[in-house]
């Protein structure tokens, strides 16, 4: 082949990957009424097939587009970006989205109202990368499992985003299966994890072998049986740094119940209760290190701040202050601020004051 030439056919080919990574698709055509599912359905073919991203044009308002089945993303890299403008919603015993193994990113949008019979209510991740950016889920339910989304052997990330009064018989927000997860700038509130037994994280059950990142956020009003705000499994990690979780309730562990490896710094628990063990902290055969943090005002039957059973703790820097243990038997042995019922903990230059029991 001439030199000339396999240069040309090398050049059509780069151009022909590079228009193929750029299919994206504009939903609708200005008005409300062009903004359809099926019109979103094209688009999603389009987008994925080479990788693309999906924007939406349906007028100046906030629009409100309905799903009746959940929508796949399989094939290529897909990003939608709803311009803060839309919502989408779900239900029909449907979710929005399964994510396969490929990069998927949301951005600017809320998904609401997904109903799953099986894993994932608003969506189910498998094998691939999922970002949410300035997302809201809100009142998303799974029948099974992650109560807004399910993470299984992928890398979720969700940013500047809000969680709110999604459920699931365990991680009334999100469950994760396996994944790496890194979450920054976001809120969780009023999801619940309602299985009677094994219910657990009432956002977050962080499972085997998962591992989860959290920054910069706040977990306030959930509710679980095992983990009001975060359940961190037996072979998973938990790494907190100035994160928020207030008001949350349960069984045990107001805030956190943890089984496995959790690291919690810079941050508060505070005014959380439970009717079991550990209001703020319950840490039971896990390893746990609290650095610069408070845990505050909570309360539990023991142990009204901190209980922990079996299991290593470290506290440095760790102000325990103004928690409630409401066992009879007084004397302090219920532990108000700290029950200590096994294993190793060391305390080192902490405020430990005004607790009850």
């Amino acid at each position: 082949m001439p030199v000339l030439l396999f240069i040309f056919l090398l050049f059509g080919f780069a151009v022909f990957r590079q228009s193929a990574r750029a299919a994206s698709a504009v939903v609708g055509t200005g008005t409300p009424s062009s903004c359809t599912e099926s019109a979103f359905d094209a688009a999603l073919t389009t987008a994925g097939n080479g990788g693309g991203t999906i924007t939406f044009n349906c007028g100046a308002a906030a629009h409100t587009l309905q799903f009746t089945v959940a929508k796949f993303v399989n094939l290529g890299d897909v990003t939608i970006d709803g311009g803060g403008r839309i919502i989408l919603a779900a239900g029909n015993n449907e979710r929005h989205f399964f994510a396969g193994p490929v990069t998927f990113r949301l951005r600017n949008i809320t998904l609401r109202q997904g109903d799953s019979l099986v894993n994932g209510g608003a969506i189910e991740a498998s094998g691939g990368q999922v970002s949410l950016e300035s997302v809201r889920l809100l009142d998303n339910r799974s029948a099974v499992a992650g109560g807004a989304i399910y993470c299984y052997d992928a890398t979720l990330t969700i940013d500047g985003s809000q969680i709110d009064g999604n459920s699931a018989p365990t991680g009334g927000a999100i469950y994760n299966d396996g994944c790496a997860v890194t979450i920054r700038n976001s809120s969780f509130a009023d999801n619940r994890a309602t299985a009677a037994v094994n219910g657990r994280g009432g956002a977050v059950d962080n499972a085997q072998p998962g591992r989860i990142t959290i920054r910069s956020s706040r977990f306030s009003t959930n509710n679980a049986l095992d983990g009001g705000a975060l359940y961190n499994a037996g072979g998973a990690s938990a790494d907190l740094a100035g994160v928020t979780l207030d008001e949350n309730t349960g069984g045990y562990g107001g805030a956190i119940e943890n089984s496995g490896v959790v690291t919690i710094t810079d941050s508060l628990l505070d005014r959380n209760s439970v009717t079991g063990s550990g209001g703020g902290l319950w840490n039971v055969s896990g390893s746990a290190l609290l650095e610069r943090s408070t845990v505050s005002g909570n309360t539990a039957f023991e142990g009204g701040g901190i209980s922990t059973y079996g299991t290593s703790l470290e506290m440095r820097q760790v102000n325990l202050v103004g928690n409630t243990a409401t066992a009879p038997g007084g004397g302090g042995t219920n532990g108000g601020g700290l029950h200590h019922l096994g294993g190793v903990v060391f305390v080192t230059d902490a405020t430990i004051s005004g607790n009850v029991a």
